[in-house]
């Protein structure tokens, strides 16, 4: 049997998240999804947005996920749960936080994989949002 392993934060789960799960799921028998924990996200003030057992209940949900659990990052889940498989969405590629997964899968005999899915940052389209002076409480209802 073929484990997988996709580490992750999840936070506000979209299409891009579900594609880059589905490919994953797609190079072994069984998808475990390392879901940082609340006080390991990096995402910025106020994230994450939702806590960590709703971002589980959500990814559980998901028919391509065999088990999510708890994880400080995506090295340390690599070196604790030792899959056959590590995969990162490809906009992680040139990354300082993918060198810390590559020794690891190396310590433990893992293939590292990038997934071609498209980026598609919640992050990014809340700064965007945020910008753009939408949500400073005039939403035009009365």
């Amino acid at each position: 049997m073929i484990t997988v392993l996709a580490n992750g934060c999840f936070d506000v789960l979209h299409a891009g998240h579900v594609l880059h799960l589905e490919a994953a799921a797609k190079l072994g028998d069984r998808l475990v999804v390392s879901l940082t924990l609340d006080e390991h996200v990096n995402k910025g003030p106020h994230r994450p947005i939702n806590d960590w057992d709703s971002r589980a209940l959500v990814l559980r949900a998901l028919r391509c996920v065999s088990e999510v659990v708890p994880s400080t990052d995506g090295a340390e889940a690599v070196m604790t749960f030792r899959p056959d498989v590590a995969v990162k969405g490809i906009d992680y590629k040139d990354t300082q936080v993918i060198e810390r997964m590559r020794a690891a899968c190396a310590l433990v005999g893992a293939k590292l994989v990038f997934t071609e899915t498209p980026k598609m940052s919640f992050s990014d389209k809340l700064a965007a949002l945020l910008s753009s002076g939408v949500g400073d409480g005039d939403y035009g209802v009365e």
